[in-house]
């Protein structure tokens, strides 16, 4: 009997995987056979065909839903490099800082490459500048009139992590940064005429916006859509990423409150009732023993007269 559930139990599944073979992309469909395949080839006399199957099937949901809602996306455009959630490029031709960022933004919109970390700044070098044996590119780094230096994102960069990489070149005229291979071991971040001074140039747009786990929140899912990305928020928050509680969330934690208030209230009063019924009883029980007492003892008067 428990074989024939379990064998209505796979066709189901089957059957619900060859629907959702029909209606996703074929490059990704391989991966789904595998999966399948790996379920049709268990026996009815596979002990884990029981415990395991469930969480293989979620293992496939799980698998489409990463690719339906774009989370693991890789593919970037022609001669740009794929890093993480970013795409890379390295330009072959030279041209002035200004007109490098124009340039990016003809690509995709992206911009001259910004930072963020360390790991970041060793891949665009060995992958992007080493194998061509390029020394220097433009970066997304400029400084205002003042001398302060700024990432195109808006970040600082003295009170970054990259801080201590730059070198000073040229302060007076050097207003636009430069990666630049110092030695074989050593890099560094220097200062580069804004208008006159040509170099290469390192463009970076952002392919998979859902890469960081926590972009939409605790209380969202993070979806990729063209060249931006949508939180979709789950009936308690609302907001662009998710991080305010809706109107709905709001009720519904008022109303849980209630109901835990009314239980406690409830719970309350049954331990006051039971106390004071067993206060009642307990004070009965004394009345009923002392009554049994007293009849005793008049028994033994009774006879004792009598005697």
């Amino acid at each position: 009997m428990i074989n024939k559930i379990q064998q209505r139990i796979t066709s189901f599944y089957f059957f619900i995987l060859i629907i959702l073979l029909l209606i996703i992309q074929p490059v990704f469909s391989n991966k789904i056979v595998d999966l399948i395949h790996t379920i049709s080839n268990k026996t009815t006399d596979d002990n884990r065909l029981k415990n395991n199957l469930v969480s293989e099937f979620h293992d496939i949901l799980q698998a489409i839903q990463n690719h339906l809602y774009n989370t693991s996306i890789s593919v970037c455009h022609p001669d740009f490099q794929f890093y993480r959630d970013s795409c890379y490029f390295l330009s072959s031709n030279k041209s002035t800082w200004l007109s490098a960022s124009n340039s990016c933004l003809k690509i995709r919109n992206s911009s001259l490459v910004t930072f963020q970390t360390l790991d970041e700044l060793d891949f665009v070098v060995e992958n992007l500048l080493k194998p061509l044996r390029i020394n220097q590119a433009f970066i997304g780094l400029n400084a205002n009139d003042i001398g302060q230096w700024y990432w195109l994102d808006g970040r600082t960069f003295w009170n970054s992590i990259f801080g201590p990489l730059f070198y000073s070149y040229r302060p007076d005229t050097s207003h636009c940064g430069i990666i630049k291979q110092i030695n074989r071991t050593k890099v560094g971040i220097e200062g580069r005429d804004c208008f006159n001074d040509e170099e290469r140039f390192i463009c970076k747009y952002v392919q998979n916006h859902c890469y960081a786990k926590n972009v939409c929140g605790r209380g969202g899912e993070c979806m990729n859509i063209g060249l931006t990305y949508r939180c979709r928020c789950n009936f308690l928050y609302c907001g662009r990423k998710c991080d305010k509680l809706s109107s709905k969330g709001i009720q519904s934690i008022i109303a849980m409150f209630i109901v835990i208030l009314m239980g406690l209230i409830v719970c309350c009063l049954k331990f006051d009732i039971c106390s004071k019924y067993k206060s009642k009883k307990k004070c009965h029980s004394i009345d009923d023993l002392f009554n049994d007492k007293q009849m005793i003892l008049e028994g033994h008067k009774k006879k004792k007269s009598r005697g």
